[in-house]
């Protein structure tokens, strides 16, 4: 009995121990407010932009197409800006001469990234990435519109899809990009 006792009697001690070392403890300290996020608004630009990217997305490749029945990479572009009431040229270099030029660490959404990626060689046959003829290095000929996140959207022989800038052929084909959207997008 008395080694019962003495059980109950150490759990007991132990217990009230353990809550006085608790009860001295401070109090946490009180959150601090936070001020709110400001909301994301967009321009009506924008949100058409946005819808228009969804619409192409997935449309087959038409060279010379600039409708959700073919599109080729201008075209696409071309497209794409017309819905937001933006009338670009038709051609990659034309649009190209157009824009606003942008720092690759600037892109934002709507921005349109150039390439030299599918060149025609003059009479030389298809462009090959890292394979260039003097005085062709800086020659643009496709192009796709950024979607943020180091993403692109662009129209190629295999249709309207999206590619990472970062991916190695884009990368070694780089040539810039261009904003179009007043007060940008």
């Amino acid at each position: 009995m008395a080694v019962t006792y003495r059980r109950l009697l150490g759990a007991a001690l132990g217990a009230a121990l353990l809550l006085a070392g608790c009860a001295g403890a401070p109090p946490p300290p009180s959150p601090q407010p936070v001020a709110p996020l400001p909301p994301v608004t967009r321009s009506p630009r924008e949100v058409a932009l946005e819808r228009a990217v969804g619409e192409f997305s997935g449309v087959p490749y038409h060279s010379g197409g600039t409708t959700l029945a073919g599109v080729d990479c201008s075209g696409l572009i071309q497209a794409l800006y017309q819905r937001t009431g933006v009338y670009l040229p038709r051609t990659v270099a034309d649009q190209y001469q157009a824009g606003a030029p942008v720092g690759r660490e600037e892109l934002r959404f709507g921005d349109v990234v150039f390439f030299n990626r599918y060149c025609q060689i003059r009479g030389r046959g298809p462009y090959l990435a890292g394979i260039f003829s003097p005085g062709f290095e800086d020659e643009v000929c496709h192009n796709g519109i950024y979607l943020g996140g180091g993403r692109f959207m662009h129209a190629s022989p295999r249709g309207v899809f999206i590619s990472r800038l970062d991916a190695e052929v884009w990368r070694g084909s780089y040539r810039g990009a261009r904003r179009y959207l007043p007060g940008g997008n």
